[in-house]
């Protein structure tokens, strides 16, 4: 039990004694001794010690904290391009570095301060009980520790990916991934932070797992007295010629004489033919993009041919 309780001030005492062997080695054995005598035998010097170690310590750790961050951060940005995957895991690995940084500053701050020192030392003592408490009350930020772990090591998405997580109602990017929480960017670029925890639990709908291709549906209706072949040619020749199209197509199919884009007719409805065509796009963000620029083309060029677009119209009788 004693071994417990003395495990931040025996980390403190090891990592101030190495600070002390360092300028030691550093500076003339004279001016060390002047310097030993005064930080060490006198009052205020003792007092003034501790305040100069307190304040370094502190300097060095933001010091630390910022060169960590904007490694690890450059890290990241490097692997996006070259395996996500390897960028969630810098992005994760970040956070278990930064505690290691605060614990060694905090570690050497107690053990200059005798008070509380003694004050932890008491603390720890009770460590059995502050456990339990802390247990309960921190249960759902270790599921969500947890629930993070079990992310990073399954990876049902990593940063970078768009997800729509089914059960919140909620769709985005992947734009981190911490110890407690998931960050998405929505298309409004706003940030959605969902517990880790939720995330783990929750449907996922990844457009990025596995295969990245993206196909998207076109709905156009045209009118009963338009030429449905004419308008299932003109949709097909636009789709077709637009440079995001991408043509899955397999050797065999095209042999086969496999039409380049599909289009049907997808329903008889009240008041138009309804037209459908697949979009294939490289992702979910270029197919989005095709589908809006196309919807433009498409009404040019049945304007062109003379196809109607149906909309809905209204006849009153008078009686």
């Amino acid at each position: 039990m004693e071994t417990g309780t003395n495990t931040v001030t025996d980390a403190g005492g090891a990592l101030t004694g190495a600070a002390e062997d360092a300028i030691a080695a550093a500076l003339p054995k004279s001016w060390w001794t002047v310097l030993n005598d005064f930080f060490n035998d006198n009052t205020v010097g003792i007092f003034l010690g501790k305040v100069l170690l307190i304040a370094v310590t502190i300097l060095l750790m933001l010091i630390a904290v910022k060169i960590t961050n904007r490694i690890f951060r450059r890290i990241t940005d490097h692997m996006k391009e070259i395996n996500k995957s390897g960028a969630t895991l810098a992005a994760f690995l970040r956070y278990p570095v930064l505690f290691l940084i605060y614990f060694a500053a905090f570690a050497i701050i107690v053990s200059s301060i005798p008070a509380l020192n003694q004050a932890m030392t008491k603390l720890l003592a009770a460590g059995g009980v502050l456990a339990v408490v802390f247990g309960l009350a921190g249960q759902e930020a270790l599921g969500s520790i947890a629930s993070g772990m079990m992310i990073l090591a399954f990876r049902p998405f990593v940063i970078g990916d768009v997800v729509n997580v089914v059960s919140q109602g909620v769709a985005g990017t992947v734009e981190e991934i911490s110890l407690r929480h998931t960050v998405l960017r929505t298309i409004e670029n706003k940030r959605v932070i969902i517990p880790n925890s939720t995330m783990n639990a929750a449907i996922v709908e990844n457009a990025d797992y596995g295969d990245k291709n993206v196909c998207l549906t076109l709905d156009i209706g045209i009118t009963y007295e338009s030429d449905v072949d004419q308008a299932l040619a003109v949709l097909a020749d636009e789709v077709g010629a637009h440079p995001d199209y991408l043509d899955l197509r397999t050797e065999e199919a095209k042999a086969n004489g496999a039409p380049r884009v599909t289009v049907r007719v997808n329903e008889l409805a009240d008041s138009a033919v309804v037209l459908r065509a697949l979009l294939w796009g490289k992702d979910n963000g270029t197919t989005f993009a095709m589908r809006a620029d196309l919807m433009r083309r498409i009404k040019k060029r049945f304007d062109q041919e003379g196809i109607d677009i149906a909309y809905p119209h209204l006849v009153v009788m008078n009686k």
